[in-house]
């Protein structure tokens, strides 16, 4: 392996890697639009704990656990 393909092959993983941090850090930065600050759903008959929209993620456990 050639030294020149050796430092295209760094220099494109960087350029990737820098695209993905500046993309990530202005996605995070951008506002929430009007109306969409609280989507959780409301359901309370789905019995999939695994779920985050469960409402068993918002109770404390009193028992101890």
């Amino acid at each position: 392996m050639s030294v020149q393909t050796l430092v295209g092959a760094v220099l494109l993983f960087g350029g990737l890697v820098g695209v993905y941090i500046t993309l990530y850090l202005m996605n995070k930065r951008t506002p929430l639009p009007a109306g969409c600050e609280n989507l959780k759903a409301d359901c309370d008959g789905c019995k999939d704990y695994s779920c985050m929209n469960n409402p068993s993620h918002d109770k404390i456990n009193e028992g101890g656990r």
